[in-house]
C-alpha cells in the first residue's frame, strides 16, 4: 500500500488530466458485501477529493468509471500494469 499511496491517481492518469488533490489508497470493492473490503493487495491510487470521495468518484455516482468504460477491477489491472509493466 505504500507504493500505491505514492502513485498518481489512476483515474486522472487514464483520463489524461492533472491530479488536484493528494492520493488515497482505495480498496477495490467487487463481489464483496457492503461492509467487506478486498485485501491490501487489491488497492488502487485515487485522488482524495475527486476520483475517490468526490461526487463523480468511486464512492459517488462513479461517473469517471462510466466515462472510462471500466470497473474497479479494471482500475486494479491498470494500476498493476503501471507498477509492474
Amino acid at each position: 500500500m505504500g507504493r500505491i499511496s505514492q502513485m498518481q491517481c489512476i483515474c486522472c492518469f487514464l483520463l489524461d488530466r492533472p491530479q488536484t488533490s493528494r492520493t488515497e489508497v482505495h480498496h477495490v470493492r467487487v463481489g464483496h458485501g457492503g461492509a467487506q473490503r478486498a485485501g491490501d493487495f487489491c488497492t488502487v491510487p485515487l485522488c482524495a477529493d475527486d476520483c475517490h470521495r468526490g461526487k463523480n468518484g468511486v464512492h459517488g455516482d462513479q461517473t469517471y468509471l462510466q466515462i472510462l468504460k471500466m470497473t474497479q477491477l479494471d482500475l486494479l489491472n491498470a494500476t498493476l500494469e503501471r507498477l509492474y509493466g
